[in-house]
């Protein structure tokens, strides 16, 4: 029986850290810097981490879109914090936020916007529909009670939200640069029908093979039984997109003979 391939979205090679002689370090008080984290906190919906206020520590560890999310700001280093109260997770709880646990799986970092939307596609393949914030954030899934979210997430290695946020902004504006159509905020998944038939054509156009004819419309046909009987309704599902790809390709091919 066919199953479904995993996915992993495309990753960078882990970059050696460098230097950021322009930035030059700061004093910062105790009040200041518990103001820091609760900005960083309304910035990034999540309180900082030690490795988010390292650049070099995130760039050694091939997170180079925290280092550059750092260095975007005006922040306290990690040193800086831990000099005025001893300790990150100190000054954390000063804050009155409960300290994360930095991962203790390192990813290094995306290979550009172009693996998101590389990724946008394969989520609507898959799932219908274009992802969620709380689809790649587990964390925020989980402040949801949505933890069949997370549990999908971690089936594959999806971008992050923080990645996506990164390089688009918005999960709306990435959506677009895949050429979906993104959702829109308090609109209820049942009034999005068309839309979504919308998102899953395209993501069949982006699936389809470069030629096609009847030889692969019936090698589609036969993959949509074989993930039929695999019982896997997101497999089902991927096949039936890529056969419309396939359908749609074949006939291009044929109006233009």
């Amino acid at each position: 029986m066919t199953t479904l391939a995993g996915f992993a979205v495309a990753r960078r090679p882990r970059s050696l850290p460098r230097q950021n002689p322009g930035r030059r370090a700061r004093a910062f008080s105790k009040q200041q810097i518990i103001d820091a984290i609760h900005a960083w906190q309304t910035e990034h919906e999540e309180c900082p981490k030690m490795i988010d206020w390292e650049p070099a520590r995130a760039r050694r560890l091939g997170q180079e879109w925290r280092a550059e999310r750092f260095e975007r700001g005006h922040w306290p280093s990690a040193k800086v914090v831990c000099g005025q109260f001893g300790s990150f997770n100190a000054a954390i709880s000063a804050a009155g936020l409960t300290p994360q646990r930095t991962p203790s799986r390192q990813r290094p970092n995306l290979s550009g916007p172009e693996a998101i939307i590389t990724a946008f596609l394969e989520w609507t393949r898959r799932y219908g529909d274009v992802p969620t914030m709380a689809d790649w954030d587990p964390s925020r899934a989980r402040r949801l009670g949505q933890e069949w979210r997370t549990a999908r997430y971690h089936q594959d290695d999806w971008p992050s939200a923080a990645s996506v946020r990164f390089h688009f902004g918005t999960f709306a504006k990435a959506a677009e640069a895949a050429g979906l159509i993104p959702r829109s905020p308090g609109v209820h998944h049942d009034a999005r029908q068309a839309e979504r038939l919308s998102n899953r054509l395209a993501a069949s156009r982006a699936s389809r093979p470069p030629a096609s004819g009847p030889e692969q419309l019936a090698a589609q046909v036969r993959a949509v039984a074989h993930a039929r009987g695999s019982q896997d309704p997101v497999a089902v599902h991927a096949a039936l997109v890529d056969l419309a790809g396939t359908a749609l390709a074949w006939a291009e091919a044929f109006s233009a003979e």
